[in-house]
């Protein structure tokens, strides 16, 4: 009888799960086994591990519990993604030398001096201007509102639907991106290259502003594929599908953002181009998933498998 509850209990919860809770959880379980096979030597995986144990527990009652509420609960069921990816973020420098100790900027320096002739970020130093490095962190900067802009614009819109999808391939993109920083560690021509710049870029408000937070928050070899490029390419795709303005207000911030991370010095030429192709792909399997796994999710229902027609 116990083993037939059981049994029911997690039918129950794999159907009340939607592609982007099974996504998180398959990735919060993959890192928590990570901690124990690569991490268990490391003094955050006392703590890291029991609240990777949490967050499926709260995952898991949200997709039981919360699948018809609006409100506040509603909120926190359609958003808690986006609450999730900035720890999700730090605690990757924790396995980022999990495969490799040590760094692969030689290899890309290398790779790039064959195909430019010069290092991009030294041959960009006379270019620059104060006016223009603020432009360029401006741009820089957008990345952290971004993806909270787009969310909360299909939130309150209603568009329950395009919001989980929006945020699955966000999630994927991250958590590929995630396995680019272990498979190849970099620190970026801020580290590799310090020696060649003459010193910090020039900046009043908003480059002091970037340098911090990089400095502060940054995972130091997290550059392989640049995650901003990636996740700000999924964006602007999402944000032409859904809300043609807010696209057109977000492009400028967005293609600046491109050519401020090579500009700033955080990214090489390699981790824009991988970028880019992270956040293909990040797209087209979001887009794969939620249509052969995915959930018709309507406000103030539970979700309906999406190979039944559901009107709107």
């Amino acid at each position: 009888m116990g083993s037939d509850r059981q049994r029911l209990s997690l039918a129950l919860l794999w159907r009340s799960a939607r592609p982007l809770d099974k996504i998180t959880c398959g990735y919060i379980i993959l890192f928590a086994a990570g901690l124990l096979v690569f991490g268990w030597h490391h003094p955050s995986t006392v703590y890291l591990f029991p609240v990777h144990l949490l967050l499926l527990c709260a995952i898991a009652w949200m997709a039981v519990r919360w699948s018809d509420h609006r409100g506040v609960r509603g909120f926190f069921r359609h958003m808690y993604p986006v609450i999730l990816y900035t720890f999700f973020y730090c605690e990757i420098a924790v396995g980022v030398h999990w495969l490799f100790e040590g760094f692969f900027d030689a290899q890309i320096l290398a790779m790039e001096r064959a195909f430019f002739g010069v290092d991009l970020s030294v041959w960009l130093v006379p270019a620059q201007r104060l006016w223009l490095n603020e432009w360029m962190m401006l741009g820089y900067f957008s990345y952290y509102l971004v993806i909270p802009t787009l969310a909360f614009a299909l939130f309150f819109q209603n568009r329950t639907r395009e919001l989980h999808d929006f945020l699955t391939a966000v999630t994927i993109t991250f958590i590929i991106s995630y396995f680019g920083f272990m498979l190849c560690p970099i620190e970026g021509p801020r580290f590799s290259l310090a020696g060649e710049f003459s010193g910090p870029l020039p900046g009043v408000l908003l480059v002091p502003l970037v340098n911090w937070i990089v400095e502060s928050a940054a995972i130091h070899g997290g550059c392989m594929p640049s995650s901003h490029v990636a996740v700000a390419l999924v964006v602007l795709i999402w944000a032409y599908r859904t809300n043609r303005r807010l696209a057109a207000i977000m492009t400028p911030f967005i293609v600046t953002l491109f050519f401020a991370t090579v500009w700033g010095r955080f990214h090489y030429i390699s981790d824009v181009v991988a970028g880019w192709l992270v956040g293909v792909a990040g797209f087209r399997l979001a887009a794969y998933w939620c249509a052969t796994r995915g959930t018709e999710i309507k406000a103030g229902s539970r979700p309906v498998s999406s190979r039944v027609p559901v009107t709107r």
